[in-house]
């Protein structure tokens, strides 16, 4: 005869929904127990890309990836059912780079090829852009200015100068209006020469340009006849100077002492040069400098002589 023990149907149940209550905290503890792993992997993969970043080294695929390492003794043995609901969960669940098989990015690692060797990918780094530094370059910008109105200052005070010719006492050799380069050292280290075209002082603010005839020591004389006579011989000169009709002071032999000069304008007879007393000799250390160089009109542009 059968019977329906309530106490011992009750006393079942029980054990089933404790059995189901065990189940169900070994699957959170395995849950915990994974995430736990992942954030350790996660946490020593961040380190070393660090550190191959400090030495300069591009990281390798390997310390990208995440690995999910459960050692044995942390697995739990799930029952067929849980394992089941767990694979499908795991099915319809979609890919974060949380999951140990998806790297950042959302991207599937290739699978290994044959020999166990994985197909290391190739990662672009970033390029950082170049920082431009406006003060740095603003810097640099004034010291290069100074540097050129530097060595300007320093050409046209002690090298060189720049003038411009007035009047036609030089003609047919310069014309009024000519723009001149005068070196000023040409004769620190030398004496002048013969025919050289000089500029000197005439007034407190007007120079003067002439062609010297006469050098120190020599005896200078214009005869009547418009011929130059240094140390009693006639000076051959060029034909484009015309012969003088006046020959000044210089119509008596002259005796040039040391560092004297006598000059003449190569227009002749339209030029106040040394043959006149206000004019004289010039000394050696009152010339500017040698007119070396015609700038302007660039037609004419090159050396003079």
């Amino acid at each position: 005869m059968g019977y329906f023990d309530e106490n011992e149907d009750k006393e079942k149940e029980g054990i089933s929904v404790l059995a189901e209550g065990l189940s169900g905290k070994e699957e959170k503890a395995a849950e915990k127990q994974r995430l736990k792993e992942e954030k350790r992997l996660e946490k020593e993969r961040r380190k070393k890309e660090k550190e191959a970043r400090k030495r300069g080294e591009e990281p390798s695929d390997d310390e990208y990836e995440l690995k999910s390492r459960i050692t044995p003794e942390d697995t739990v043995t799930e029952s067929p059912d849980q394992k089941k609901d767990g694979e499908t969960a795991a099915a319809a669940a979609p890919a974060t780079a949380s999951d140990p098989g998806v790297v950042a990015g959302g991207e599937v690692p290739e699978e290994a090829p044959e020999g166990g060797k994985k197909k290391k990918r190739k990662r672009r780094r970033a390029e950082k852009p170049e920082e431009v530094n406006i003060v740095k370059d603003l810097l640099s910008l004034i010291i290069y200015i100074g540097i050129v109105v530097l060595a300007c200052f320093l050409i046209v005070t002690y090298v060189g100068r720049r003038t411009t010719v007035h009047g036609d006492s030089m003609e047919p050799t310069l014309q009024s209006g000519d723009s001149l380069w005068i070196n000023m050292l040409a004769y620190k280290f030398g004496d002048p020469k013969r025919y050289d075209i000089i500029v000197f002082p005439y007034q407190d603010d007007v120079n003067y340009i002439k062609r010297i005839i006469g050098l120190p020591g020599e005896t200078v004389q214009i005869t009547d006849a418009g011929d130059i006579l240094i140390n009693g011989k006639v000076l051959e000169e060029p034909k484009r100077f015309d012969r003088m009709r006046n020959n000044g002071i210089a119509s008596s032999p002259i005796t040039l002492g040391e560092n004297e000069y006598f000059v003449l304008g190569d227009n002749r007879n339209n030029s106040r040069d040394s043959r006149w007393a206000d004019v004289g000799l010039i000394k050696k250390d009152k010339i500017v400098g040698k007119a070396v160089f015609r700038l302007t009109p660039f037609k004419n542009f090159g050396s003079i002589d």
